[in-house]
C-alpha cells in the first residue's frame, strides 16, 4: 500500500497528513499540525513538522497559499484543453503586471459550451522556486503542487449529498479564503486579509466583539465579491450552503454568525466523517478537522484531478527517480526470475508429458496397422499408407461387375424388405450377394406364401428374372423350406 503525505502550508501554519492508500479507502497513520510563530518561522515550523510526521511516505502532495496566486476568469474558443494551455498565457499577457514569462500558469474549467470558460491561476516562478527549495531542504519534493483550500472543494464535490452551488469559506489567522463552485466546478477563488488573532482568545467577551465585528466585515466582502463575479459573468449566483473550516471555525459561534450574515445554511465539515478515511485511536485523539481538513484532502487528492490545479510543470516537473528504490526492484526482479522457472519447469513437464503420450499413441497406431495389413513390410506413416491402401480398396470394389457408387447392397436389401408382404409370415435365414444374382433361403407357412413372394420380387427393377430353386416341408411337416435365385440387372 502506498503512503501519500498531504501537506498544507498557510500564511500561519503548517498541518501534514499521512495516509495508506488502498481499495477500501484511506488509514490515517500520522498527523501534525504547527503554529508558524511558535516555531519560530517556516524553516522550524517543517522541520517540526517532519520530525512528528517522519519521512516515509512515497509521494507527497503539497499545497501553497492563495494569496500569492492571481485568478483570472476567462472565456477561450477551444474546447481542447492542448489548445487551450498552448494559447493561455498569451490571453494573460495584457491582463497581469508581470512579464508572463516570469509566471507558472495553470487553469480549471468552469463550463465547457461553445466555448469554455476557464478559471486562470498565475504565480511567480521564482516563488514557486524558493517554495521547493524550503520543502527539499527538509526532505520533501512534491510530486503536486495545488493551492490551499482548492482540494478541499474537490473532495466536497465527490460527497453524495453536497449541492451542486456552494462556497467554501476558510477562516485563518491572517487571511482568509473563499471558494466558490458553480454546477460542481470551481468558479472563483479569493483571498482576504484578515486579523483573527481574537479567535485564539475567544473565551472573554472583548474577543468575542472583536470576532463577531470582523466575522461581519468578512461577510461584506465575500457578498460584494459574489455580487461584482455576478455581475461581471452575467450569472446568478446563490450559493446553496456555506462551508467553514481553519482556524476560524473553532470559535463555537462561527456557524451561527456566519448564517445571520450571509443567510445562507453553514455547515463545518469535517473529512473525518468519510466512510473510505479510516484512523486508528490514537490518531482520533490527536486529529483536529479545522486545522488538519485541508492537509487531508490533499493526501486523498485523486491523482488526475480535473478540478484542482498543480504548478509542477514547465521546467518545474518532478525528476523521476528510475534507480530510487534499489531494493523493491531487487526484490521484484528475484520474484519475477521465481516465476519465470516455475513457468519453465511446468511447461517443461507438460512437454515431457506429451511426448510420452504421443510415443505411446504412435506404436498402437503401428501395431493396428500391421494386424490390419500384414502384407507391408515397409512402415513410414500408418496412417497416411492406411488411407492410401482405403482409397485403393474403394477404387477396386468399384470396377467390379454389378457394383457402382449408384447401385448399393442397402438399396438392393430395402427394395427386398418392401416387396414382401407385411403379413406373410416368413423369416429368411440366408442372403448371399453377388455381383450376378442374389440367393434367399428361408421358411414361411405354406407353398402359397413362397409363389407370393416370388411375384412380389418379380416387378423389382433390380432383378431380372427370380427362380425358386427349391420348396420343401421340413421335418415337422408345418413349415416350407425354400430357396429362391434372384438375377441381379447389369
Amino acid at each position: 500500500m502506498q503512503k501519500i503525505l498531504g501537506l498544507d502550508i498557510s500564511s500561519d501554519s503548517v498541518a501534514a497528513v499521512q495516509v495508506k492508500g488502498g481499495l477500501k479507502g484511506h488509514h490515517v497513520t500520522a498527523c501534525a499540525h504547527v503554529v508558524i510563530e511558535e516555531a519560530g518561522g517556516v524553516e522550524e515550523a517543517l522541520k517540526a513538522l517532519v520530525e512528528q510526521v517522519g519521512h516515509e511516505a512515497d509521494t507527497c502532495i503539497s499545497s501553497i497559499p492563495g494569496e500569492h496566486v492571481s485568478y483570472r476568469n476567462l472565456r477561450m474558443p477551444f474546447r481542447d484543453n492542448k489548445k487551450i494551455r498552448q494559447t493561455l498565457a498569451f490571453e494573460l499577457e495584457t491582463m497581469v503586471p508581470f512579464p508572463v514569462e516570469d509566471l507558472l500558469v495553470d487553469f480549471t474549467v468552469v463550463d465547457r459550451s461553445d466555448q469554455s470558460e476557464i478559471l486562470a491561476a498565475s504565480v511567480k516562478r521564482a516563488y514557486i522556486s524558493e517554495y521547493l527549495t524550503h520543502l527539499q531542504a527538509n526532505g520533501i519534493d512534491p510530486a503536486v503542487l495545488d493551492i490551499s483550500g482548492v482540494p478541499t472543494v474537490c473532495w466536497l464535490l465527490r460527497q453524495a449529498g453536497t449541492p451542486d452551488d456552494g462556497l467554501l469559506l476558510e477562516i485563518g489567522l491572517k487571511r482568509n479564503t473563499m471558494i466558490l463552485y458553480l454546477k460542481r466546478h470551481i468558479a472563483l477563488v479569493r483571498t482576504f486579509s484578515f486579523n483573527g488573532s481574537a479567535i485564539a482568545r475567544h473565551s472573554d467577551t472583548q474577543a468575542a466583539e472583536q470576532i463577531e465585528s470582523r466575522l461581519r466585515s468578512f461577510c461584506t466582502k465575500v457578498q460584494n465579491t459574489l455580487h461584482a463575479f455576478g455581475s461581471h459573468t452575467a450569472k446568478t449566483v446563490r450559493p446553496q450552503k456555506v462551508f467553514i473550516t481553519g482556524s476560524g471555525a473553532l470559535y463555537p459561534d462561527t456557524e451561527s454568525l456566519l448564517n445571520r450574515f450571509l443567510d445562507l445554511p453553514v455547515e463545518r465539515i469535517d473529512l473525518a466523517t468519510d466512510p473510505r478515511i479510516h484512523m486508528d485511536e490514537s490518531i482520533a485523539r490527536v486529529w483536529n478537522s479545522a486545522l488538519m481538513d485541508n492537509a487531508l484532502a490533499l493526501a486523498v487528492r485523486v491523482a488526475k484531478q480535473s478540478l484542482g490545479f498543480n504548478f509542477r510543470r514547465d521546467g518545474f516537473e518532478v525528476k523521476k527517480e528510475y534507480f530510487g528504490h534499489k531494493e523493491e526492484i531487487r526484490k521484484v526482479a528475484a520474484f519475477l526470475i521465481v516465476v519465470l522457472c516455475l513457468l519453465c519447469l511446468d511447461l517443461g513437464v507438460d512437454y515431457y508429458s506429451l511426448k510420452k503420450r504421443y510415443n505411446t499413441l504412435d506404436r498402437q497406431i503401428t501395431e493396428v496397422f500391421r494386424q490390419t495389413l500384414p502384407d507391408v513390410r515397409r512402415i513410414v506413416d500408418p496412417v497416411h499408407q492406411m488411407k492410401v491402401r482405403i482409397n485403393e480398396i474403394k477404387k477396386s470394389a468399384l470396377s467390379l461387375p454389378g457394383i457402382g457408387a449408384n447401385r448399393k447392397v442397402l438399396d438392393l436389401l430395402r427394395d427386398l424388405s418392401l416387396r414382401v408382404p407385411e403379413s406373410a409370415d416368413v423369416r429368411v435365414t440366408r442372403i448371399v450377394v453377388d455381383p450376378d444374382t442374389v440367393l434367399i433361403r428361408g421358411e414361411t407357412d405354406t407353398f402359397n406364401t413362397v409363389d407370393t413372394i416370388k411375384k412380389g420380387l418379380e416387378s423389382s427393377a433390380h432383378f431380372n428374372a427370380v427362380t425358386i430353386s427349391s420348396a420343401n416341408l421340413d421335418r415337422s411337416g408345418n413349415r416350407v423350406r425354400f430357396e429362391m435365385k434372384l438375377e441381379r440387372v447389369r
